[in-house]
């Protein structure tokens, strides 16, 4: 009997351990998989930027007219990306009623709203981003600087979900009104 605790003992404190190595290493692996876009972000506040370590933005999605976005978020909804990666030609909405909602025919990426994200049903047209503290005052300047213009880069994965990768600015196209302009 002593000859199999032994064996077994070291077995047991062993076997969970590999198990919690073997699922890290899926999920790292999976969390790597997945098509890079970058994405114009706006609808940030000024006053407000850094809540906590997260900037929070709204995804301003190329080629999509802003008066759909209030009929189409919900969990039902999906968007179609065509473009080369990272830069995005076009974005075009699908909800269940679109036929071939689950199909990426003609899609170079399909981005779903992610059940599990903190923006809820909102995840396609809300996000946040991390922010290191001690480049908080650096991106709260450039993010009031309406010369720029923010740009998140997002990692779709194979389930069709975003994340958020980085933040990044590159001056604004001269023929894009500014949003100050607007107000």
């Amino acid at each position: 009997m002593n000859r199999y605790r032994q064996f077994f003992l070291p077995a047991a404190l062993l076997l969970p351990i590999f198990g919690l190595g073997l699922i890290w290493i899926l999920t790292d692996r999976e969390a790597d998989q997945g098509t890079v876009w970058d994405v114009p972000i706006a609808g940030y506040d000024p006053r407000d930027l850094l809540r906590g370590h997260y900037v929070q933005f709204r995804y301003d999605w190329p080629a999509l007219e802003a008066d759909t976005v209030p009929t189409w978020s919900g969990s039902g909804t999906s968007l179609c990306i065509i473009g080369r990666p990272p830069e995005i030609a076009s974005v075009s909405v699908r909800t269940k009623a679109t036929p071939d909602l689950s199909s990426a025919a003609g899609c170079d990426s399909i981005v779903k709203v992610n059940p599990w994200s903190e923006e809820g049903g909102n995840g396609l047209i809300r996000d946040r981003i991390y922010v290191p503290q001690t480049s908080a005052g650096a991106y709260q300047a450039k993010l009031r600087d309406s010369k720029l213009q923010g740009i998140v880069r997002i990692r779709v994965n194979n389930s069709g979900f975003i994340t958020p990768l980085s933040l990044d600015f590159q001056s604004r196209d001269p023929e894009t009104p500014d949003p100050e302009d607007a107000e």
